[in-house]
């Protein structure tokens, strides 16, 4: 029988129908969900219209002026957590539209096989794991990224970054950690 988790959560993945379905992180991860094979997950739904969004859940844009912290947890327990699925080619007329509660994560190093080593070009699942991580749910964060191939990777690669930001009290801390690691990874 299926644990539930102390806290509800709830998943929408928004899918834009832009890349290989086969590929597809948000894709895999739903039918993972559709098996009941998480623990840690209350409901994950699938939606192909934006009006199909909740409005008010947390969403994962990687063009949102606000940077996603543990303020945010109290949107996250009451409205859930949106990741939007599509191409980085078609990304901007996707995140384009308007959302109360769009959140950019901070910056993190994908560890997928197309975007390997890359900043910020994260699949959803990462984005997703990466959310939950920075929301205080590490293990939920695991329990995503365990059905890739090279989840843990993501985990491994970006150790010391999630767990600082994870740390932090305020958005500007994680702006000065984004600067200190990533303008040291140029120079």
């Amino acid at each position: 029988m299926r644990n539930k988790p102390s806290y509800r959560s709830v998943i929408t993945i928004y899918y834009a129908n832009q890349c290989d379905r086969k590929k597809c992180t948000g894709v895999k991860t739903w039918r993972y969900f559709k098996q009941k094979r998480f623990l840690t997950i209350n409901e994950m739904r699938f939606v192909k219209q934006t009006q199909r969004i909740p409005r008010y859940s947390l969403i994962l844009n990687p063009l949102a002026e606000k940077i996603l912290s543990r303020d945010d947890h109290d949107i996250f327990v009451k409205s859930g957590l949106t990741i939007l699925d599509c191409s980085w080619n078609h990304a901007e007329e996707i995140f384009a539209k308007q959302f109360p509660n769009s959140r950019k994560l901070p910056h993190l190093i994908a560890a997928n096989p197309v975007n390997y080593g890359k900043p910020t070009k994260l699949t959803s699942v990462e984005a997703l794991a990466a959310a939950y991580y920075l929301l205080g749910y590490e293990e939920t964060s695991k329990e995503l990224l365990s059905i890739f191939k090279w989840g843990i990777q993501f985990l491994n690669l970006n150790s010391n970054l999630l767990r600082d930001y994870a740390n932090c009290s305020n958005i500007e801390e994680i702006r000065n950690i984004e600067l200190e690691f990533f303008n040291s990874q140029e120079s």
